[in-house]
């Protein structure tokens, strides 16, 4: 057991229960319980998962045990359901947690529940989205000089959403009165747990501009970033590799990086890949028709589809690459995809828009250009293809700040601040 460990071993938390939208190992938050999990058990902790929205079990992890799970109807409803507080708070009370750690969920109703006056189990909510503060769920506005909206929920979101100015995260959805009341009272809920945890500084920003009185209970805590396997040692003779990967919709700005190949002046060979789950047919059809568009004016670039990577295979695109783009158009709550192309040795070219500046430090562990601009982002990677004694420093100095600062050891250290100072 690692000092750590001990700390917090020492805290008196033997049961962890964890409050999520899904089960299973699909995305962000879901990969950070099982990999909280794993941190956790060989101190004797135990982890449990009240779950909807995904059947079947979560994985399994170390030494055969699991996190056990218990399935809540209702509790991935975005619109809300009268009996899922009752149904959590049973739960609660028959797993008899040590802490109640929150993390997607839809209704303020729930956290009413659970701040029963004589608990004596911890409430933490981990915010992994904009969901509590935005109704569109982006922070992403068109045509804006600033792409990032700040402004704080009121009826302006209301008003914004329906002149078209706020991009929407399900498109087909519309919003109305209703919608904007739950989602205050869900943030308003904030107020009745003993500690806010949020992953970038940005999101403190914003969670705080939207209610200033939970200042002293909001911490941001280091991500531990997926750890990887893969060293692969890059050729400098094979041809330039770069790398896009994520949901394939608007806000990812996958559209961009293929523009930006139209710009760039490097008269060789190219390989552009791009992996990632099509999440808008439409917006994908337009992004074939730039591709085209570029493979016909610039028979030196190969533009490659990969389809949707299992974590693995991500970690070996990333390890290929020499340079990985993240062009992000919207409020990025983190932006893991450029520190997990850090861990894997790449160099990274990305927006500088919300949390992603956690990773990437303009000069030192990569650049960041002006959001929605791919005659910016092009210019950043014709200086990294041009340079590669400037791409290896980078991508050097980012590995160094992932393996040194996101680990899983520096998380626990810092959950375990965050217990005791609620203790």
């Amino acid at each position: 057991m690692t000092k750590n460990q001990e700390t917090i071993a020492g805290l008196g938390v033997r049961s962890i229960l964890h409050i999520n939208e899904k089960g299973g190992k699909f995305g962000g938050t879901e990969e950070y319980i099982i990999s909280l999990a794993q941190l956790l058990m060989p101190m004797g902790t135990t982890s449990h998962l009240l779950y909807d929205g995904v059947h079947g079990t979560m994985p399994t992890v170390p030494e055969k045990s699991e996190i056990s799970h218990t399935f809540i109807p209702g509790l991935g409803n975005r619109d809300g359901d009268a009996e899922v507080p009752d149904r959590v708070l049973d739960a609660v009370r028959e797993i008899n947690p040590d802490l109640v750690y929150v993390h997607n969920i839809f209704d303020g109703r729930v956290i009413q529940a659970l701040n029963q006056p004589d608990r004596k189990y911890l409430i933490l909510w981990y915010i992994h989205d904009h969901f509590p503060t935005c109704l569109t769920e982006l922070r992403a506005r068109r045509n804006q000089a600033d792409i990032v909206c700040y402004q704080p929920l009121s009826q302006a979101c209301l008003d914004n959403i329906a002149a078209g100015d706020c991009v929407k995260r399900h498109a087909q959805r519309n919003f109305a009165d209703g919608d904007l009341k739950a989602r205050i009272s869900l943030l308003k809920s904030l107020g009745g747990v003993d500690a806010i945890v949020v992953v970038s500084e940005f999101m403190k920003e914003i969670l705080i501009a939207n209610l200033p009185d939970i200042s002293e209970k909001t911490y941001v805590l280091p991500r531990q970033v997926r750890p990887s396997n893969k060293r692969i040692q890059r050729s400098t003779a094979a041809v330039p590799a770069i790398a896009w990967a994520g949901r394939i919709t608007w806000e990812k700005g996958l559209h961009l990086a293929i523009e930006a190949l139209c710009y760039l002046q490097v008269k060789e060979k190219i390989v552009f890949k791009i992996a990632g789950v099509v999440e808008n047919e439409s917006y994908w059809s337009d992004c074939l028709k730039l591709v085209y568009q570029v493979e016909s004016k610039n028979p030196w670039r190969s533009i490659q589809y990969l389809g949707h990577l299992s974590y693995e295979e991500v970690d070996r695109l990333y390890g290929e690459a020499d340079i990985v783009v993240v062009p992000s158009i919207w409020g990025e709550p983190l932006g893991a995809v450029a520190a997990e192309a850090l861990r894997n040795g790449a160099a990274v070219v990305a927006s500088a828009v919300g949390g992603i500046d956690t990773w990437v430090i303009p000069g030192k562990t990569g650049i960041l250009v002006k959001p929605n601009d791919a005659a910016a982002l092009s210019e950043a990677i014709a200086l990294l293809l041009d340079d590669r004694e400037l791409r290896s420093n980078l991508a050097n100095a980012g590995r160094e700040l992932i393996n040194s600062k996101f680990t899983g050891e520096e998380h626990l250290k810092a959950l375990a601040e965050v217990i005791q100072n609620c203790r």
